[in-house]
């Protein structure tokens, strides 16, 4: 299950969706392109405090609160929770 942790400049998932094998794990590459473009646009704007992506694991921390860019992201991972509960969870 992977495990999404908000605060008001700050994301966190941990783990995996384990939907189906790797490579072919559609809720994966769903939570992977939400995050990649939250960090593409905090890059873009200069506002990336802290950035540590790795297998299981990214976290990724704005200068400043970033209120529209963190609203999206949590709103498309907030709609996968609801379709695949047993792959993502909100905190």
């Amino acid at each position: 299950m992977i495990r999404a942790v908000f605060t008001k400049d700050r994301l966190t998932l941990t783990g995996h969706a384990d939907y189906a094998p790797y490579g072919q794990d559609i809720v994966c590459a769903a939570v992977s392109a939400l995050t990649y473009a939250l960090i593409a646009a905090l890059q873009e704007k200069g506002l990336v405090r802290e950035l540590v992506v790795r297998s299981g694991y990214v976290t990724v921390a704005a200068q400043e609160p970033c209120e529209a860019e963190f609203a999206m992201i949590r709103c498309g991972l907030a709609q996968l929770a609801g379709r695949y509960p047993q792959c993502v969870r909100m905190e």
